[in-house]
C-alpha cells in the first residue's frame, strides 16, 4: 500500500465518471455483469459481480459495470500461467471489492468494523510512523482508512474504480493498485500451495534488504510488499524507485537490479509484461515521476 505522502484528495470523481468524461469502451460489460449467486451469501450491499475461473469480483450499483470487467481482464491475466493459485483462491474463499468513486475502504460490509493501527503496528509505514500524532492520531478509524487507502490485498482484495478507470488528479494515478493488492492475494495462496516456492521469496527478500537492494522503499518493509511491489514492476505499472541516483520503473531495470525476484514473478505470471486494460502500463505520469 503506497505512502500518505502519495496521497491526493478526491476531486468530484461521481461527477466525472456521470458526465462520461472517463473513455469507456465499446463493450460497456453490462452484458457479462450479473447479480452474485445467493449461494455466496454476500451483504445485500452487493448487487453485481463476475467472476474467474470462481472467484468473485463484485460491487454496489455504484460502480460501472465496465471497470468490473476491467478489473476482471487484469486478475484474469494475473491468474493464467498457474491456474492452481486461483483455485486455491476459490477454497479459501478469497473474493474481490471494487469500490466506488464516493465509496471507502469501510464502507465495504467486511471491513466496517476495522479500527485504525496503534502506534507500533507492522503495517504503518515509516512516514506514518513518525508522523502519527499529526497524522493519524486526531482522526477517527472512518476517516484514517478513507485517507490511507483505496485498496486493500488479502482475503478481500479491494480495489478502487477512479484508479481502474484512470482518472486524473486522483489518488494514486499513474500506478495501478489492483494488480498490487491482488497479488498479495495470490501470495497467500502460495503460501498454502507451494511453500518451496515461498522460501524462495523469502531468500530473495533477505538477500536484498542485506544488500540495500531496495533502500528506503516501500518494498523493503515485508516480504509481501517485497513481492507486491516487485508485480507492479513486473507489469510495468509502478510508480518508479529511487535508490540514490538509481531509478527502476520498467520490468528490465526491476530484473537488472534483482535478477532473483525477477525469476521468481515470472514463475507466477509467465513471461507477460502487459495485463489487458491496465490503465498505468507505461503510462507517461510514471515516466514524469521518475524524472523528478
Amino acid at each position: 500500500m503506497p505512502t500518505l505522502s502519495r496521497l491526493v484528495a478526491l476531486p468530484a470523481l461521481a461527477l466525472a465518471l456521470a458526465a462520461g468524461s472517463v473513455p469507456v469502451s465499446a463493450q460497456d460489460g453490462s452484458s457479462e455483469v450479473v447479480t452474485p449467486p445467493a449461494e455466496l451469501g454476500l451483504d445485500p450491499f452487493y448487487t453485481q459481480g463476475l467472476s474467474v475461473d470462481g472467484l468473485w469480483i463484485t460491487s454496489s450499483s455504484k460502480v460501472r459495470p465496465d471497470t468490473l470487467v476491467k478489473a476482471r481482464n487484469m486478475i484474469r491475466a494475473m491468474l493464467a500461467h498457474r491456474p492452481e493459485i486461483v483455485h486455491e483462491m476459490v477454497r479459501e474463499g478469497a473474493r474481490v471489492a471494487i469500490m466506488a468513486v464516493d465509496e471507502t475502504t469501510m464502507d465495504l460490509p467486511e471491513q466496517r468494523d476495522w479500527d485504525k493501527p496503534a502506534r507500533d503496528d507492522i503495517v504503518l509505514t515509516p512516514y506514518e510512523r513518525e508522523n502519527y500524532d499529526t497524522e493519524i492520531a486526531p482522526l477517527t478509524a472512518y476517516e484514517y482508512w478513507a485517507k490511507r487507502a483505496r485498496g486493500m490485498g488479502g482475503l478481500l482484495t479491494s480495489g478502487a474504480e477512479e484508479n481502474i478507470q484512470a482518472v486524473p488528479g486522483t489518488r494514486y494515478f499513474g500506478e495501478t493498485i489492483m494488480v498490487h493488492e491482488f497479488s498479495h492475494g495470490m501470495f497467500e495462496a502460495l503460501r498454502q500451495i507451494d511453500p518451496p516456492f515461498v522460501a524462495l521469496v523469502e531468500a530473495a527478500f533477505r538477500n536484498a534488504r542485506e544488500r540495500g537492494t531496495w533502500k528506503d522503499q516501500y518494498m523493503e518493509n515485508t516480504i509481501d510488499e517485497y513481492w507486491a511491489e516487485g508485480t507492479q514492476f513486473w507489469f510495468n505499472s509502478n510508480y518508479p524507485a529511487k535508490m540514490g541516483d538509481t531509478v527502476v520503473i520498467s520490468d528490465a531495470e526491476m530484473a537488472e537490479r534483482d535478477p532473483a525476484l525477477a525469476v521468481l514473478l515470472e514463475n507466477v505470471y509467465g513471461p507477460i509484461h502487459r495485463l489487458p486494460d491496465d490503465p498505468f502500463w507505461k503510462h507517461s505520469e510514471r515516466k514524469a515521476a521518475a524524472a523528478d
